[in-house]
């Protein structure tokens, strides 16, 4: 047998013999094989299977060959009879498949793999399930949108701006994906201990567009955000700062704001007729048009994972100087997956 024709599973029981007539330890032979073989080196408890058995006198490199019987069990009427019961049930499990229809489970393993090529999936947590209607009203703010962008092109996604209100906690612990890290597979897992949220928090209120942020807000303590507040915070602070931070000075506005109660309120409705601001469409239960939840606070909460603050005052000063470290094209970018 040439050399090009040996599987790797049998060069390295080649090399695994060759060193267990060194003497050589186990462990040093699978760190061998994984310096030499990297992702294509056998599993430990592999590589120390075969040292005990060459250590017992084994001289056989290859597996013993296996006599594989086929299954009598799987036929058509079995087949369909599976097919069936899972169209009824789609939650029944392997072991009261083969307990119905009377077949071992492997069988029924190998009937929904390679026959019926079912596998099963998780179910996909939404907030809410949307009526045909919420879908279609979902469907038309979202076309008037991809209409304005076609008949307006660059210029409506420059006069875009959108809000949203977010807590930001005093810690935010660690996720389970931001804590993965690089090991080798001979490594002792990384350990965390779990730990929740902070009860001390501030709630940020954003104002941005493609350019970046036009205006934060942050209220502390018990305060929350109302009518009274959101309607000011619009007619002075927000508007002071897109004169001063914007070329067009505020005079064309395509506003996009969720429908909580202080964002629609009479008071706020009335502060943006007389801002002359153009209120962009969002339907109920429409995340993906909420940018700043799918996109900036997710952003916001990853980079502030694993900080702990001591005051209010510390996390307002690092919110200010995340902002300011994120780039122009950070904003684009989102705004631009809009249409």
């Amino acid at each position: 047998m040439s050399k090009e024709k040996v599987p790797r599973s049998v060069e390295q029981c080649i090399v695994i013999k060759f060193l267990v007539g060194e003497n050589v330890p186990s462990s040093e032979i699978h760190h061998r094989l994984q310096q030499q073989y990297g992702d294509e080196c056998l599993s430990q408890t592999r590589v120390f299977e075969w040292c005990k058995c060459f250590r017992e006198g084994r001289e056989r490199v290859e597996n013993e060959p296996h006599d594989r019987r086929s299954r009598k069990s799987i036929t058509e009427p079995n087949i369909d009879h599976a097919d069936a019961l899972i169209l009824e049930n789609r939650r029944i499990t392997v072991k009261e498949l083969g307990a119905i229809v009377s077949i071992s489970v492997g069988s029924v393993e190998d009937i929904l793999k390679y026959h019926l090529h079912y596998h099963k999936v998780n179910a996909w947590w939404v907030p809410r399930t949307l009526t045909d209607v919420n879908k279609m009203v979902h469907m038309q703010a979202a076309s008037r949108l991809l209409q304005k962008f076609e008949d307006e092109g660059d210029a409506f996604l420059k006069s875009k701006m959108t809000t949203d209100e977010t807590w930001v906690h005093y810690f935010i612990p660690e996720s389970q994906q931001s804590s993965r890290e690089w090991r080798h597979t001979s490594s002792p897992k990384p350990k965390s201990v779990w730990r929740s949220r902070s009860a001390g928090k501030v709630m940020a209120t954003f104002f941005w567009d493609r350019q970046g942020v036009i205006h934060v807000d942050f209220l502390t303590g018990a305060r929350t955000v109302n009518a009274a507040y959101y309607s000011d915070l619009l007619a002075a602070d927000v508007k002071e700062k897109i004169r001063s931070k914007r070329k067009t000075g505020g005079m064309r506005v395509a506003f996009l704001q969720d429908n909580a109660r202080p964002h629609t309120a009479k008071t706020t409705m009335e502060t943006l007729r007389k801002l002359k601001w153009n209120l962009l469409t969002h339907p109920p239960y429409s995340p993906d048009l909420a940018p700043s939840d799918f996109y900036l606070f997710g952003r916001l909460k990853s980079d502030l994972q694993g900080m702990r603050f001591v005051d209010n005052d510390a996390i307002i000063q690092t919110v200010r100087e995340w902002i300011r470290r994120q780039p122009q094209a950070f904003f684009e970018k989102c705004i631009r997956t809009l249409p």
